[in-house]
């Protein structure tokens, strides 16, 4: 707005920074500028080119302020009361007061044939259908007790333990989706602990007879697992030890070096204890549980 501006008043003021800029645009030199200072009230050094000078002695403040600037052309200068200066700026700017004011514009309604032409442009594909409730949803109950025949039947099939555990993990998916299950509840930790208790054949319902033996369990490792469990079943029901052949099929190998070793592991971890009689026969026991199976000859 100042750089628009073709008319300049400058009024009484004591600041340095003031007076030089002042001093600037009137073309004084700035020991000239101190007489900014000893302006009086209501008095004021003009700059531009209006050609109607403020009301009172601005001659002789002109006159002074041409011989400030030696020769530099200074606009009129101007003093004198408040009110009139306030009458010379707002000249001309009064607005209409009696003029009433303009109506607003009236909201623009599109026809009835332009509205069903919109209306029939619109494809049916925009509008998303409203998914349906589920009347007959299936119980989390109901999606576990599923989960459990699919990992049954998946361990009931011969060399499944031979597979890997990506691949079974995908046989497993395909088959809740075969039959509308979400399994997302089930990651692969979860699913290779469970494959492992239904390879055992060992439920972890709650409150069942197995809850023990599965706390017993807990410190192994997934792959180690199932073989644990049938040892520990056996035992449960007093029952032969598994013989090695079993075991490596349950755990998925077919050296019977793997299976002693595993064997040793279970025992230097406080798991069983390993007896052999006179007669070569193999017992083990869970000291943890009180329970042993019955020996069987190695």
């Amino acid at each position: 707005m100042a750089a628009e501006a073709s008319n300049f008043l400058m009024g009484r003021t004591f600041l340095d920074i003031d007076m030089a800029r002042a001093a600037d645009l009137l073309g004084m030199e700035r020991r000239q500028a101190e007489q900014i200072r000893d302006l009086a009230r209501g008095e004021f050094l003009g700059l531009g080119p209006g050609d109607q000078p403020p009301p009172g002695g601005g001659a002789d403040r002109r006159g002074a302020n041409r011989r400030a600037g030696d020769g530099a052309e200074a606009g009129p200068a101007a003093h004198g009361s408040p009110d009139a200066l306030h009458a010379l700026l707002h000249e001309d700017l009064h607005l209409d007061e009696a003029a009433p004011p303009a109506p607003p514009p009236a909201p623009m309604v599109p026809a009835a044939d332009e509205l069903l032409e919109q209306i029939a442009a619109v494809p049916l594909d925009a509008v998303e259908p409203v998914e349906q409730p589920q009347l007959f949803a299936p119980s989390q109950a109901e999606i576990d007790l599923a989960v459990d025949r699919i990992l049954i039947d998946m361990a009931a099939e011969e060399g499944c333990t031979f597979q890997t555990p990506a691949k079974l993990f995908q046989d497993f998916s395909v088959r809740c989706r075969m039959q509308r299950l979400t399994a997302g509840h089930v990651d692969m930790a979860t699913f290779r602990r469970r494959f492992a208790m239904a390879v055992a054949g060992v439920s972890d319902e709650p409150g069942g007879p197995w809850q023990d033996i599965l706390r017993v369990a807990q410190p192994l490792a997934d792959d180690l697992l199932a073989p644990f469990l049938v040892i520990a079943r056996a035992a449960q029901h007093g029952l032969p030890c598994p013989d090695d052949d079993e075991l490596a099929r349950v755990y998925g190998t077919s050296s019977p070096g793997r299976i002693r070793r595993l064997i040793d592991h279970y025992e230097r971890s406080g798991l069983i204890v390993v007896r052999t009689d006179f007669s070569g026969r193999r017992s083990v026991s869970i000291p943890e549980l009180g329970l042993a199976t019955e020996p069987l000859e190695a």
